[in-house]
């Protein structure tokens, strides 16, 4: 009986599952994916992308993606407007997108755009409460974007909104 009940004193002392840490760009890049998103075996969602991941049991998904077209530090601004634009603009077949942040941030000495966006359902109980969910972090890499882009689709709980902010802080890069 005792080694049974040590088996599962380990199993609640572990919590739940964890994934492995992932590392990019020549292990500049980590970060944490929880134990709620796996990553792809080959990147799908284009060919800028580094990784692509998929939740474990619910509909989300996430991207890390890699520009070509050039930006510094200082356009970061002007990046994350645009988005802002872009995404406000072009999600007509959602009722309205209510931004939740849109600002240029600091996360370990470097400029983010940090964007979050719910589409929010209707008769919504707080402002977390949305058919969409999507947060992206985007910052100048080299002279290039990289954006880190991770959703929630229809999902009520938002413990996943929660799991993809938990995600999104344990991001780290270094030069």
């Amino acid at each position: 009986m005792r080694p049974l009940i040590l088996f599962i004193a380990l199993i609640g002392a572990t919590g739940s599952l964890r994934a492995e840490p992932v590392s990019l760009l020549g292990g500049k890049l980590k970060l944490e994916t929880t134990d709620t998103f796996v990553a792809e075996k080959k990147p799908t969602s284009s060919k800028q992308s580094i990784a692509d991941f998929k939740a474990r049991k619910s509909d989300a998904w996430g991207a890390i993606l890699r520009g070509t077209h050039g930006l510094q530090p200082d356009g970061l601004k002007g990046y994350m407007d645009r988005k802002v634009a872009e995404y406000t603009k072009g999600m007509a077949w959602l009722p309205r997108l209510d931004w939740l942040k849109k600002e240029i941030v600091t996360i370990d000495g470097r400029q983010w755009a940090d964007m979050r966006y719910i589409a929010p359902r209707e008769k919504a109980k707080d402002p977390r409460d949305g058919l969409l969910y999507t947060r992206i972090l985007a910052t100048s890499y080299g002279g290039q974007l990289l954006e880190i882009t991770f959703t929630s689709n229809t999902d009520e709980n938002p413990a996943l909104k929660d799991k993809i902010d938990q995600l999104m802080a344990s991001v780290k890069l270094t030069e």
